[in-house]
């Protein structure tokens, strides 16, 4: 019985590494009188932002992640903890944890996470959660970088209409171009031989 338990151990602890190795970030989370229910319910949720749970004990959880040496990471992992590794993006996954650990404080708490190779504490993983996601600052990002091409397009328009209006303006406001003048030869008559001279040879 004892090798059963001795092996359930080893399998999480080898579950828990392996998930780390793909995805360096997660969430720290104590539980408290949660239901099973309630218990299942979170973990749907963290699922549709492809964020995994793994419960573990204090002991394990610290053994899975001693690879991390860190010396303030034991002070994460009291009695029953539940290790949240998030999707790509990991705000909406710690939005989620800190809104349900206000509404039901007895039930769950965010005690921390480490994130991009940094420890944080429970304070930061709030200011985390109050962050905007991924989309939405790609989306704001979009919109930074369309607004001048837009008042670049507006601002040309508006000179190419100017212009095509000064020209038009120009050419009826242009005076009609003069008749060719005549020269002097070409006006006056030819000479007239005088009546008494006589004709030459």
């Amino acid at each position: 019985m004892a090798k059963v338990g001795r092996l359930v151990k080893e399998s999480m602890v080898q579950e828990i590494t392996s998930t780390l190795s793909e995805r360096p970030s997660f969430l720290v989370t104590s539980l408290g009188r949660i239901e099973a229910i309630e218990l299942d319910t979170l973990r749907k949720q963290l699922r549709t932002m492809q964020a995994r749970v793994l419960m573990t004990k204090r002991t394990l959880g610290l053994r899975s992640v001693s690879g991390l040496a860190l010396s303030d990471l034991p002070a994460l992992f009291q009695g029953s903890v539940a290790l949240v590794f998030p999707g790509e993006d990991i705000v909406p996954a710690a939005k989620l944890l800190v809104d349900f650990a206000k509404a039901n404080q007895e039930k769950l708490s965010v005690r921390g996470g480490f994130v991009e190779g940094q420890l944080l504490n429970s304070k930061r993983v709030e200011e985390l959660a109050a962050l905007p996601s991924k989309p939405q600052l790609l989306a704001e990002l979009v919109g930074v970088l369309e607004a001048p091409a837009t008042d670049l397009i507006l601002t040309l328009e508006q000179v190419i209409g100017d212009v095509a209006w000064v020209l038009e303006a120009a050419s009826k406001a242009a005076p009609a171009a003069p008749a060719p003048t005549t020269t002097t030869a070409q006006t006056e008559a030819p000479a007239q031989p005088d009546a008494g001279a006589s004709p030459t040879a």
